[in-house]
């Protein structure tokens, strides 16, 4: 059992390890109106059209950054490598914790016992 989670840590180890880059905090795109009042937009809600990258700050205040357009498409596959990231380490810390489980039995196993 343990083998397998050294295995699967190693695997993860790889994957943060790599060169991906990061896009801390949100990457999103919203809909906004173009502001041409004949376009379909002006009663609907919007084109698919900014990006925007979410970031908290310590102060515990959200900050919204605009995207520029030639950065679009690389700050999305940041933002999608980010959500890959915490994912993994989510995992990891999961791996912690059942080896911790398994070593502590295994300890409590090994344990001898004095009266």
């Amino acid at each position: 059992m343990l083998s397998r989670l050294y295995r699967e840590r190693q695997r993860l180890v790889r994957r943060l390890t790599g060169g991906r880059e990061l896009a801390i905090g949100t990457v999103t795109t919203t809909n906004r109106k173009c502001g041409n009042p004949s376009c379909r937009c002006a009663k609907g809600l919007g084109h698919l059209q900014t990006v925007f990258l979410f970031k908290d700050k310590k102060e515990g205040r959200r900050r919204c950054k605009l995207i520029r357009r030639a950065d679009e498409a690389r700050m999305l596959r940041a933002g999608e490598g980010y959500r890959e990231f915490r994912k993994d380490m989510k995992q990891i810390r999961a791996i912690d914790l059942k080896e911790k489980q398994i070593l502590m039995a295994l300890a409590d196993e090994r344990a001898i016992q004095y009266e």
